[in-house]
């Protein structure tokens, strides 16, 4: 029945497609020009009229013919989620006190008062270097400014009184000041020879033995490590200065210790580097995690949150010849439609949709790349 309705529509569409073109031409060979703007009118109201019919009649077949053939495809409902973009980079830990002591005393080790591993206080003396004979050198130098002290201040004394010469007072002064000045220095120079912890830390290292004879600036003597201040340090390419500052979310990872601990940036440099076109990051460690100077870390930086995202897989985005973006949705009547979008960020294979679609939208996930436009569809689950 359907096959002899087409046939009569052709016959008639072809019969009166003959007599018009035989009109056409008696038009045109009398120069009929009323006649045929008449006919062209005619013709174009019947070009609608067909078109919106067969428009109707298309709809109601994908609608209806239940036996025609459909693209089968699997659909995702668009709707918001959270977006965390992030910015995965190779960091180091670090602490601002890993320092080595060195000494400043010519002289060889007399003793080393604590063991590596250990733990000690700020000012706690680590190590002594023998003093060459210093302190008895100091204890003369005592005595001389003793006696110059109580010169000085029965001089005073006879001065105040009005006994004396004023030179013999004024050289009593100076000389004692000078005793005192001398003891003061030979002090420093004793203190020297006493190696204290600058801070409170961890004896990572011991460099000398007892006996061995040290020098200012030839070896280090032992090595000093705090782990109470310790940050994580990364080089952030330039082009994220926009979106990384100080608070910037982050989250650092430590594999050798099978550890991660989320943070904020402490600490964002403004000084850009000329020789790789980075800036300096630091995220500090809570002190109550046991970590280690010079890990390898990964520091991941959160530049851009949007909780309520619309997200599409990337895999079902498509370019045109133009490299305009689009994806399939399907509408009311179950067709493959194509929808021009906008994309933003993309993280872990989803891309976020900043214009295009809407939340609620229907696109094809699986057999988008296999659809027409206007082609209907069979959704699977």
């Amino acid at each position: 029945m359907r096959y002899l309705i087409l046939f009569l529509a052709c016959f008639v569409l072809i019969s009166c497609g003959n007599e018009a073109e035989q009109s056409t031409h008696e038009l045109i060979e009398s120069a009929d020009v009323d006649g045929l703007e008449q006919k062209r009118y005619g013709m174009v109201n019947q070009i609608e009229v067909l078109r919106n019919e067969l428009g109707l009649v298309t709809a109601a077949l994908n609608r209806l013919d239940t036996s025609k053939k459909r693209a089968l495809v699997s659909v995702d409902t668009v709707k918001p989620s959270e977006l965390k973009h992030r910015i995965s980079l190779q960091s180091i830990v670090k602490t601002n006190q890993n320092m080595l002591l060195q000494p400043e005393f010519m002289g060889a080790i007399s003793s080393i008062l604590v063991q590596e591993g250990q733990k000690v206080k700020k000012d706690q003396v680590l190590m002594r270097i023998d003093d060459g004979g210093l302190k008895q050198t100091i204890r003369l130098q005592k005595a001389q400014t003793d006696l110059a002290k109580t010169v000085f201040e029965r001089q005073e004394r006879l001065w105040n009184e009005q006994i004396g010469s004023e030179i013999e007072y004024l050289q009593a002064k100076t000389n004692y000041e000078s005793q005192r000045s001398q003891l003061g220095q030979l002090n420093d120079q004793l203190e020297k020879a006493i190696v204290r912890a600058p801070f409170s830390g961890k004896i990572d290292h011991i460099m000398v033995d007892i006996g061995q004879v040290v020098s200012p600036g030839t070896m280090a003597l032992i090595r000093l490590v705090s782990t109470k201040e310790m940050y994580v340090e990364a080089d952030v390419p330039e082009r994220y200065l926009p979106t990384v500052s100080k608070g910037t979310p982050a989250l650092v990872e430590i594999p050798v210790l099978n550890t991660s601990f989320e943070a904020s940036i402490s600490h964002r440099a403004t000084h850009v580097s000329t020789e790789n076109r980075t800036f300096r990051v630091t995220v500090d460690i809570d002190p109550s995690l046991e970590v280690n100077p010079n890990l390898i870390s990964t520091l991941h930086i959160f530049d851009y949150i949007n909780p309520k995202a619309l997200l599409i897989p990337v895999s079902v985005i498509s370019e045109n010849a133009s490299g305009d973006q689009f994806v399939f949705a399907i509408d009311k009547n179950n067709q493959a439609q194509k929808v021009f979008i906008q994309t933003g960020y993309a993280e872990n294979g989803m891309v976020e949709v900043i214009a295009g679609l809407e939340e609620g939208a229907t696109i094809i996930r699986e057999g988008a790349r296999l659809v027409k436009e206007n082609q209907p569809v069979q959704i699977i689950k």
